[in-house]
């Protein structure tokens, strides 16, 4: 006798070391929960689109920060001021290739092109007197504070004073003997990240040693890579030395990755993160060597990312400026806006999104699987080229994933056509049954579940 069955839907990444038992896969689209009464609980959507905001011009983006009304990028070796017209002019030489980080006091601009800093003040780059060589920094109570690089050192300016430091006005992370690897500013208190401890300093007021350590405040967790050390929703979140995404509560980090995640990026090499807000999902993004995996805080669920012919992200950073999210692409110089409404593409580029739907049957017995259909959003055609008769396509595996069928593509529907319905049948039998949805064409792809005819 025929029985119709939801199949259990794919809401995050989970495809690690067995795709029999964990196979799920969550690409290019993340998951929202229905807030009231909506037809499922679930629903996958693309990530947004990609709309040209402007560019530099220069090979990659390096690092942004806004100061004031002004938006400031660091594009190949040259420094950006940006306007509201998202239209950039060249200020001067940041020499590098790397990431920076940047911080500003309210006039002045500190710059750490690793290993060297810089200051914009009153319009022209300066090389501070007697800075270091550094690898970070940050602002804190009208101080800029740099690490100091391949140390467990920080050296601090004076009171609005980014250009002139004292060699005296220097401070040492040495509850551990482990370096230090980042540096951040949250709730007014400088978390010092080292390569297996976390310190805790504030502002102690006293003239002589301004930075001091909070009391008992020390945490015995390392940090992978400064660029991953981010501040989303209120609270710090960073790739630990154990290659263990974490959100610190309080003085304690809280694991948020899983062990799929953790099974992706276990032999990464280099890892960045950013973090952007849009219609109340806070994404920590953090890539890899390994690949680009986002964390969605709306849900607690992760999805992968990859942008065409890639095998990560395009987009390495994200800030806010003039009312708007900018995404600046870490490949080129341009700058983005995310659009989750209209542009179904990154630039032009076509994204693919790609469900692996958890494992069909436990293996205890033989079944049938006579049709299969995708309940999503159909008729969401184009008026004409590419997309104008948009194509799920459907693969599946019988051997735990090891190989895979022949692509079976249905369409989604021509412009208005919404009763079009997608469904794939003559799966023949199996123990097991692996299924892969993938749509490329630039419509709009929102899915809510499967239902399957098994016997």
């Amino acid at each position: 006798m025929a029985s119709l069955r939801e199949q259990k839907p794919a809401l995050q990444y989970s495809d690690g070391r067995s795709k029999p038992w964990s196979g799920a896969r969550v690409v290019n689209c993340f998951c929202e929960k229905a807030d009231g009464d909506k037809n499922q609980d679930f629903a996958l959507m693309l990530i947004p689109g990609l709309d040209l905001l402007g560019a530099t011009g220069a090979v990659a983006n390096r690092g942004a920060h806004v100061m004031g009304d002004t938006l400031y990028i660091v594009a190949g070796t040259t420094l950006y001021s940006v306007n509201s017209s998202w239209v950039a002019t060249s200020i001067g030489s940041i020499p590098g290739s790397g990431r920076v980080t940047m911080a500003d006091n309210g006039t002045e601009l500190a710059i750490c092109a690793r290993p060297n800093g810089y200051v914009l003040s009153a319009g022209v780059i300066v090389s501070p007197t007697n800075l270091p060589t550094v690898s970070d920094v940050t602002y804190i109570d009208s101080y800029f504070v740099w690490e100091i690089l391949d140390s467990d050192q920080c050296i601090y300016s004076g009171n609005f004073d980014g250009i002139n430091y004292d060699p005296l006005d220097v401070f040492t992370a040495e509850g551990s003997p482990d370096g230090l690897v980042g540096i951040i500013n949250d709730h007014r208190e400088l978390q010092l990240y080292g390569t297996s401890t976390i310190e805790i300093w504030y502002n102690s007021g006293d003239t002589d040693n301004v930075f001091q350590r909070q009391g008992n405040a020390f945490i015995e967790r390392g940090c992978f890579s400064r660029d991953t050390i981010v501040k989303v929703d209120n609270s710090v979140h960073f790739l630990g030395d154990d290659l263990i995404a974490y959100r610190l509560d309080g003085y304690t980090p809280t694991r948020i990755s899983t062990h799929a995640i953790e099974y992706q990026i276990r032999n990464a090499t280099s890892a960045w993160a950013f973090s952007y807000t849009q219609e109340g999902h806070k994404f920590y993004v953090l890539s890899t060597n390994a690949g680009t995996f986002a964390y969605d805080m709306a849900t607690g669920s992760w999805h992968q990312r990859k942008s065409w012919a890639m095998d990560t992200y395009r987009v390495g950073f994200a800030v806010k400026a003039f009312g708007s999210t900018a995404l600046l692409d870490y490949t080129n110089g341009n700058l983005y806006s995310p659009n989750l409404d209209s542009n179904y593409t990154e630039n032009g580029d076509p994204i693919s999104m790609e469900i692996g739907l958890p494992t069909i049957g436990d293996g205890t017995r033989r079944l049938t699987c006579y049709a299969f259909k995708l309940y999503c959003e159909t008729g969401v055609g184009l008026n004409s080229g590419q997309g104008s008769d948009p194509q799920a396509i459907l693969r599946y595996s019988k051997n735990g994933g090891r190989t895979f069928s022949n692509e079976m593509w249905r369409s989604l529907g021509a412009v208005g056509d919404y009763l079009t319905m997608a469904i794939w049948r003559g799966f023949g039998k199996f123990w097991q049954l692996q299924v892969e949805i993938k749509i490329t064409d630039p419509v709009r792809r929102l899915v809510m579940s499967y239902l399957a005819d098994i016997r």
